[in-house]
């Protein structure tokens, strides 16, 4: 096989309820801090989802409150993912003014959020009249979804960068920024960019989205564990807890980092994708598709299973995807008996799931693994499922020297994409 230049993380952003850039996101994570708390949607006090994990606005809007960006009309998960673009671009030493002309970008992102009000507008004395929508249309949220389209994320970060290059947006549900990280090294891998910005934003935590979710039966109502509700792996696991959020990498060829001196994380070294074609809103039994995803990353990545160490779950803490993604790891590592030496971690446990988003942090705490050699833990993992008999790091931080490692997302649909990521040496 001819060689191929290395495609390399240069810089780091995150938003999420654990805080403002990857440092809180790192901390919180190590130390098994959880960002879930008690929410409802605004002005419906008996809805049956009762917790989940915001970004705190009133942070975010006092960091960049003052920037020009922030007075043009964008839903929450725009405004989350140029925080954190701007959070990695700074962590890579870099300006937007003097990034590379053969840069790009790729983010995954979900349903524009929906204001209910808006959808009043059409309401007339006999019932909906949506000729009155257009006559109120001055009346609209400019922050909905009815006036943001689902490129609005990817499309802003090039407006408000001034970037020209290639552009795309990812809306694969659960494994968008996944698919958006993967496809961003192959861009850079081919030769058509230096740099790319990848990543994720998503916002799901507004009345008619989660309304929708609910109705899949998807996230969690149970009371019973508080702010500990988020149990992958756990027995006692009923469902996933909603979140919103961001993460962005910096990729970069590895000639382009080293000329201009930038610090290298780690290495994206593979990408793999695999359809379950089994059902919208369950998984293979059997994690086929999951399977057939990792298989091609390790492949792409050029990496023997017995190479990798460690695997961040897509851990939801769903009845279903945590017994078929354990059986998926189980089959893809069963030469030696190799996945019982893997550590399993799910973040989503102290994240929560952002949807859309939901690989772009989890890819960073992959690539801070890594490089820092540190595991966080699963929390809430109290009572086992038989089922789910793999080594999730329970309870607390773990050090372990890892050469490469996995990060797994897998959505709705089936759409499944992993991560292969390689220390840097």
């Amino acid at each position: 096989m001819k060689n191929r230049e290395r495609v390399v993380v240069t810089g780091l952003g995150a938003v999420t309820g654990l805080g403002m850039g990857w440092k809180s996101l790192w901390s919180g994570l190590c130390n098994g801090h959880s960002a879930i708390r008690p929410w409802r949607p605004d002005g419906v006090d008996d809805f049956p989802v009762k917790y989940a994990a915001p970004v705190d606005m009133a942070d975010l809007a006092q960091r960049y409150g003052q920037a020009a960006w922030w007075e043009a009309p964008m839903e929450k998960r725009t405004r989350f993912g140029l925080a954190a673009a701007l959070e990695a671009l700074a962590d890579a030493g870099l300006v937007p003014a003097e990034l590379p002309l053969r840069s790009g970008i790729a983010m995954g992102s979900g349903v524009p959020e929906r204001d209910p009000a808006d959808m009043h507008l059409a309401l007339g004395p006999n019932g909906p009249d949506w000729r009155l929508l257009h006559q109120r249309a001055a009346e609209l949220n400019p922050n909905s979804g009815l006036l943001n389209s689902n490129d609005h994320l990817s499309m802003s970060l090039a407006q408000v960068l001034g970037i020209n290059g290639p552009n795309l947006n990812f809306s694969t549900a659960c494994a968008g920024a996944t698919h958006a990280i993967g496809h961003g090294m192959r861009m850079i891998r081919r030769g058509e960019c230096d740099l790319m910005i990848v990543g994720g934003a998503d916002s799901v935590l507004n009345l008619p989205t989660m309304i929708g979710l609910h109705l899949l039966g998807a996230p969690s109502t149970a009371e019973r564990f508080g702010d500990r509700l988020c149990r992958p792996f756990d027995r006692d696991r009923s469902g996933f807890v909603a979140a919103e959020g961001a993460g962005v990498l910096i990729l970069e060829r590895e000639a382009h980092a080293q000329r201009r001196g930038a610090q290298i994380y780690a290495e994206i070294a593979g990408f793999g994708s695999g359809m379950d074609a089994y059902r919208i809103s369950a998984p293979h039994p059997e994690g086929l598709g999951a399977r057939l995803a990792m298989q091609r990353a390790l492949r792409d990545a050029r990496l023997d299973p017995a190479d990798v160490g460690h695997i961040n779950a897509h851990g939801t803490s769903t009845p279903l995807n945590d017994p078929a993604e354990t059986l998926a790891i189980s089959t893809t590592f069963a030469n030696g008996d190799h996945y019982r030496r893997l550590s399993v971690t799910a973040n989503k446990s102290m994240l929560g799931h952002l949807i859309a988003a939901a690989g772009a942090p989890e890819c960073i705490a992959t690539v801070l693994s890594v490089a820092d050699g540190i595991v966080p833990p699963t929390l809430n993992l109290e009572n086992p499922d038989p089922s789910c008999y793999l080594d999730y790091v329970p309870g607390s931080a773990r050090r372990q020297a890892l050469r490469a490692a996995l990060s797994n997302s897998f959505g709705f649909g089936g759409l499944n994409a992993v991560i292969a990521v390689k220390a840097y040496d």
